[in-house]
């Protein structure tokens, strides 16, 4: 059975319509087609609607003629980014006993392993990095010579133990290498705009706002994005942030009481948070 078929199944059995089991994930029109085996979907968006509903990956994949044990670099991801937002410390503790599990060559499993403690340590508050942890990561990050996805993944989850002068340069260098957003990947597009998320919310919640020229490059950068439903998150929190520094108290309510009215609560808090 395709996906596509699959999808159309599970959703004719929980008496759902195309609307409902896209979600928020991805537009009506192009579930449509995916059902009708036009488009294909990536990874994650497949793993993000398996999820909204609450129906089993193992499950599904089996019912494909798919039998793997192992999870995807980006199942393991979505996983740990949910687990965050929900600050699931029973969860994540799970995920990180499973990066073994993972399909992904030895590299890119010690970026996930990297990944699990930053995210363990960032929700349990009662420890940090220790010094030891912090040098393997940063090796990890500039064992490439450029930036490639796993080193942006683990930079974007590393983001509060830099030095202020290093996370400066490095976003330097990730804002000079794409200038050009649009002309790259949808992965990389995703990445890049999760950085420069995470490094406006981090600046404002330490009070490091007096970079006004890497802040006005990040809101240039995030502005070009593709009109597309996978960047959409990146241009509300770009509107967020500005609305920010413009002090116009109005469109951050109105942009948190969006995120809330469309069951992202977990998202409107962390970010209310960081203001």
């Amino acid at each position: 059975m395709e996906i596509g078929q699959a999808l159309k199944s599970i959703r004719k059995n929980l008496h759902l319509s195309q609307t409902e089991m896209a979600g928020n994930v991805l537009t009506k029109s192009y579930y449509s087609k995916i059902e009708r085996g036009i488009h294909e979907i990536n990874a994650s968006d497949l793993i993000k609607i398996l999820m909204l509903h609450q129906i089993d990956i193992n499950d599904f994949f089996a019912s494909l003629g798919v039998k793997d044990d192992k999870m995807s670099k980006d199942q393991w991801m979505s996983a740990i980014r949910q687990a965050y937002y929900k600050q699931d410390i029973a969860r994540i503790k799970q995920l990180e006993k499973e990066v073994g599990n993972v399909k992904a060559d030895d590299h890119t499993l010690q970026v996930l392993q990297a990944i699990a403690t930053i995210v363990r340590l960032q929700v349990d508050k009662k420890k940090d990095l220790t010094i030891e942890q912090k040098d393997d990561i940063k090796a990890l990050i500039f064992e490439t010579n450029d930036w490639n996805e796993d080193s942006l993944e683990l930079f974007s989850m590393s983001f509060s133990f830099w030095k202020d002068s290093e996370r400066e340069e490095l976003i330097r260098s990730i804002l000079k290498k794409y200038a050009h957003i649009q002309k790259f990947s949808q992965r990389l597009q995703n990445l890049v705009s999760a950085i420069l998320v995470n490094y406006l919310s981090f600046s404002i919640r330490n009070r490091e706002i007096n970079k006004r020229e890497t802040i006005r490059k990040i809101f240039t950068m995030l502005d070009s994005l593709p009109q597309l439903p996978d960047n959409c998150f990146a241009k509300i929190m770009s509107s967020y942030y500005q609305a920010y520094f413009l002090k116009d108290d109005r469109k951050i309510q109105d942009i948190i009481d969006f995120l809330r009215n469309n069951k992202m609560n977990e998202i409107a808090e962390v970010i209310k948070v960081s203001i």
